[in-house]
């Protein structure tokens, strides 16, 4: 009896043991999310017009103010459907110069922190403290709470870098 349960007990490890190496061979268990999801934008038509038109506008970094006709499409791609737009978009607003565009990124930034996606929200946490937007602070209080350890993280590095101690 007691080689039975030796048997057993033998029989049932050697079965994990294969087990968890077909796993390791056919890749279960990984994350394809990301890698996937960069080869399918790469592949659609119309994320990459609007990545080429946001793009360089990215590149000016505060050189010089958007034109009107570019602060509408920033205004447009800042609520994209296509949540890698709106971060382009945000990045792009991240070092405005002039008074009015400045004004205008921090209240799409503002709209931002409540975005589904968390990736967005931090976006937005980066533009208020380019912007060093200390009149936010208020509103970026909630996201200490946020449910990404990502959006909580920067929303409490944006709050240090505003002026404020954010305690442990």
């Amino acid at each position: 009896m007691w080689s039975l349960r030796k048997l057993i007990l033998v029989m049932v490890s050697l079965l994990g043991v294969i087990g968890t190496t077909v796993m390791i061979w056919l890749g279960l268990g990984k994350h394809h999310t990301e890698p996937d999801v960069g080869k399918r934008l790469v592949d659609d038509p119309i994320y990459m017009a609007k990545r080429n038109m946001i793009e360089p506008l990215q590149r000016l970094r505060g050189s010089r103010p958007f034109t009107p006709q570019e602060m509408d499409l920033i205004r447009k791609f800042a609520r994209d459907s296509n949540e890698f737009i709106r971060c382009r978009a945000l990045a792009a607003l991240s070092d405005v110069r002039d008074p009015q565009q400045r004004q205008e990124a921090i209240k799409i930034a503002l709209e931002r922190l409540k975005d589904p996606k968390w990736v967005v929200r931090n976006f937005a946490l980066r533009v208020l403290a380019k912007q060093s937007a200390k009149e936010c602070v208020s509103q970026i209080l909630p996201l200490l709470n946020d449910p990404r350890p990502e959006t909580r993280e920067e929303a409490k590095k944006t709050i240090q870098q505003l002026g404020y101690k954010v305690s442990e």
